[in-house]
C-alpha cells in the first residue's frame, strides 16, 4: 500500500499569532483541526499508513493523530532542526522504500489522490507535482508544461515582472524514492522548489504536472485562513462542521451547525451558515451573521453581533461588543461594547478593555492586556 508523508514540522510564523502556542496543522478550521481535513482525505484514498515529519511543538500533533486515528499505522520523523521540506522527507526517507505522496498538513486541497497516481504511473514519472490555475501567481511556485504535461520551466514566487505561468504548485506531490539521490543532506536546508525541483528539469529527470481544478488553500495568512472557514460553512470542501442542523424557523435561516449542550436565546438572530461548538452559550439579543464560527465553550452576552469571524474556543464576548470579519484565538475576553474590525487577530489569552476598538488587519499577541477605551491601530507588541 502506497505511504504517504504529511508534513507537519512548519513553524506558522506568517499567521501569527495562532501559532504561538500551537503548531499550525493544528489550528482549527470550521471548528475541526486543519490536519483533519487533510487526514481525511488520505484516507480517502485507502491509504493507511502515514509518515509525519515533525518538530515545531510535535507532541500536540503526536497525541492528536493518537487520538482521533487509532486505525492508521503513524510513524512519526522528528526534525532536531530546520531541514526544509526537501530535507524533511529526505530525513524520513528510512520509513519509505516505494512510490510515495507528500502533502502539507496546512495545506486544503481536494485532489482525486488515485487519479494522481494512475497520472504518475503513466507518466513513468520520477516526480509528479499537483497544479492549479490561481490569479496571483506571485504568493507560489508557478510552472510551464510540454505537450506531454512535463514541466520544462519553474520559478518559486516569482516577481511580477517574471511571471511566465499561472500553473502554481499546490505543495502536493508523489514521488518515487529515486528524488534522495538528489537531495543532499550535507546542507542544513533543502527545499523541493528551490533546490530539487529545478535541478529536475534542468536534467529532464521526469517531473510532470498534474492539472487540478478543485478546491485548493494554502492556509499561509489570515486573510486565506478566514476563507477556509467560509469554504468550509459553505460545503466547498468537506467534512462538513461538527455538530447537528439547527431546524430553520424564525430568525434561525441557512445552515447551522450546532454542537452538544450549546444553549440560545430565542431572542437570537442566526443567519447561516455557522457552526456553533459544544457548550458554548450564546444570550439574548445576539446576531451571529453568515461565515461565522464561534468554538467550544465560548460565551457570548447579550447584544453581541458576530459577523464574519471565527472564534476559537473558551472565549467570552461581553454585552454589545462586534467583531466583523476577524479572528479571536482561545481563552480571550473582548469586553463590552468593544469592536474588532475586519482581518484582525486576537492571539490567545488576550484582554480587550471595554469600549475598545483594533482596526483593520491589526494582531494583538498572546496575553496582551489592553486598557479600556484603546484604539489599537497597530500591531501590539510591535513585532520587528
Amino acid at each position: 500500500m502506497i505511504k504517504t508523508v504529511l508534513m507537519a514540522g512548519g513553524k506558522g510564523s506568517r499567521i501569527r499569532p495562532l501559532t504561538l502556542s500551537r503548531p499550525k496543522p493544528l489550528i482549527p478550521v470550521a471548528n475541526r483541526p486543519m490536519i483533519e481535513y487533510v487526514v481525511e482525505k488520505i484516507k480517502k484514498s485507502d491509504s493507511s499508513e502515514l509518515v509525519v515529519t515533525l518538530s515545531y511543538l510535535k507532541n500536540q500533533i503526536k497525541a492528536l493523530l493518537q487520538k482521533d486515528y487509532p486505525d492508521m499505522n503513524i510513524t512519526y520523523s522528528v526534525e532536531k532542526k530546520a531541514l526544509g521540506t526537501a530535507g524533511g522527507v529526505k530525513h524520513a526517507s528510512k520509513y519509505i522504500d516505494d512510490t510515495f505522496f507528500v502533502l502539507s498538513g496546512d495545506v486544503l486541497v481536494d485532489v482525486d489522490l488515485n487519479k494522481l497516481l494512475d497520472f504518475h504511473n503513466e507518466k513513468n514519472a520520477l516526480a509528479t507535482m499537483v497544479l492549479t490555475q490561481v490569479q496571483d501567481p506571485s504568493h507560489f511556485g508557478i510552472a510551464t508544461l510540454d505537450n506531454e504535461n512535463q514541466i520544462i520551466k519553474f520559478l518559486e514566487k516569482p516577481s511580477s515582472q517574471e511571471v511566465f505561468s499561472n500553473l502554481a504548485n499546490t505543495g502536493t506531490y508523489i514521488l518515487e524514492p529515486e528524488i534522495f539521490d538528489y537531495i543532499d543532506t550535507r546542507k542544513c536546508e533543502m527545499d523541493f522548489s528551490k533546490d530539487i525541483f529545478p535541478q529536475l528539469i534542468e536534467e529532464k529527470a521526469g517531473i510532470y504536472g498534474f492539472m487540478f481544478d478543485g478546491y485548493w488553500n494554502d492556509v499561509g495568512r489570515p486573510k486565506t485562513y478566514l476563507q477556509a472557514n467560509y469554504d468550509v460553512l459553505n460545503k466547498k470542501i468537506t467534512p462538513e462542521p461538527p455538530g447537528k442542523k439547527l431546524k430553520e424557523g424564525v430568525g434561525k435561516l441557512g445552515d447551522i451547525w450546532v454542537g452538544k449542550d450549546v444553549e440560545i436565546d430565542e431572542k437570537v438572530r442566526i443567519i447561516g451558515p455557522v457552526a456553533i461548538g459544544d457548550g458554548s452559550v450564546i444570550e439574548r439579543g445576539c446576531t451571529l451573521g453568515k461565515n461565522t464560527v464561534i468554538g467550544e465553550n465560548t460565551y457570548l452576552e447579550k447584544n453581541s453581533t458576530i459577523k464574519g469571524s471565527v472564534i476559537f474556543p473558551d472565549s467570552t464576548i461581553k454585552d454589545s461588543s462586534c467583531l466583523k470579519d476577524c479572528i479571536v484565538d482561545s481563552g480571550c475576553c473582548v469586553e463590552k461594547g468593544s469592536f474588532i474590525e475586519k482581518g484582525a487577530i486576537l492571539g490567545s489569552s488576550v484582554q480587550l478593555g471595554p469600549f475598545s476598538r483594533v482596526r483593520s488587519k491589526r494582531s494583538i499577541y498572546n496575553s496582551v492586556v489592553i486598557l479600556p477605551d484603546s484604539i489599537v491601530d497597530s500591531d501590539y507588541p510591535i513585532v520587528t
